[in-house]
């Protein structure tokens, strides 16, 4: 990332130092104007009806501001140019950051045939919930952005917890429930990432108040982490475990509408049964 930050710290100083009006130029000129007004006092005390020391004043004077004015405008095109570069340049370095830290999950999640590509396809089903509820695209870039860093957390998390055969100990539970704040301490140094972060921490919070780590309840819960929930639902009895097979389509229509209301929001598990049972693409369509 080092490098991304060098190239466009340098860019924009060039662009600084090649777009803007010096500063002593600028100073130079107020110096001079002044200098010329105080000779026009001068002159017109020593000359008071001559004519010709007041045009050229006034003509020098407003060579002057015109001048002034026009690197006034000048600079501030330039200026607005030097902002879209920085703009761009930011942008550039989120997505770069963003996109590594994508890597360090799918990385991890290949580790694992149980849970490789869980992170890639949540994120495709919350970006479909997102686009189906109409949210503003904004939003929805946001909310699917928290989808691909949801469970990153779990690269703090032991592999003998992570993909244990049985059911975990109280011991191992409580470690495995601290990974939405574990992805949060990774992230901290993203500021730019601050709403995601919320979404992160909160998407193992349940509609009825049972889930964590805060115990969230209804609307109190951002829609971001309500969306991820249902996606990650899915995703969970849509995939194959150590332990069994990919649920059958009917299964997991039946165990998302039982689920519905306590711990998922029940308009969003609506909205993705409606793009489920379309199957529109191939990416809904169940593991028969």
């Amino acid at each position: 990332m080092s490098f991304f930050k060098q190239k466009y710290k340098a860019k924009i100083a060039r662009l600084n130092r090649t777009f803007f009006m010096d500063h002593k130029i600028k100073t130079w000129i107020v110096v001079l104007v002044l200098f010329l007004i105080s000779s026009h006092f001068l002159a017109m005390a020593i000359y008071p009806n001559s004519f010709m020391a007041n045009k050229v004043f006034l003509t020098v004077i407003l060579i002057f501001m015109f001048y002034i004015w026009i690197q006034e405008l000048k600079d501030r095109r330039r200026l607005e140019l030097l902002n879209k570069h920085l703009l761009k340049a930011r942008g550039k370095l989120e997505r770069a950051e963003i996109d590594m830290i994508a890597t360090l999950i799918l990385t991890a999640e290949a580790k694992d045939p149980y849970t490789h590509g869980h992170s890639k396809r949540v994120a495709e089903y919350t970006s479909a919930i997102a686009k189906e509820m109409k949210l503003p695209a904004e939003e929805q870039k946001l909310i699917e952005r928290a989808a691909i860093l949801h469970d990153l957390g779990k690269i703090g998390i032991a592999d003998d917890i992570l993909r244990k055969d049985g059911k975990l100990n109280d011991e191992q539970w409580e470690i495995m429930k601290g990974h939405p704040r574990k992805a949060i301490e990774i992230l901290k140094p993203l500021k730019f990432l601050f709403k995601e972060k919320d979404i992160i921490l909160h998407h193992h919070e349940t509609h009825d108040g049972s889930g964590y780590p805060d115990g969230l309840k209804g609307g109190s819960i951002p829609l971001g982490s309500q969306i991820i929930a249902v996606a990650d639902t899915f995703d969970a009895m849509n995939t194959a475990r150590s332990y069994r097979k990919a649920l059958p389509r009917e299964t997991i229509v039946s165990e998302l509408k039982k689920i519905s209301g306590n711990q998922l929001n029940p308009k969003i598990v609506t909205t993705f049964l409606k793009l489920v049972n379309a199957d529109k693409k191939t990416a809904f369509k169940t593991k028969e």
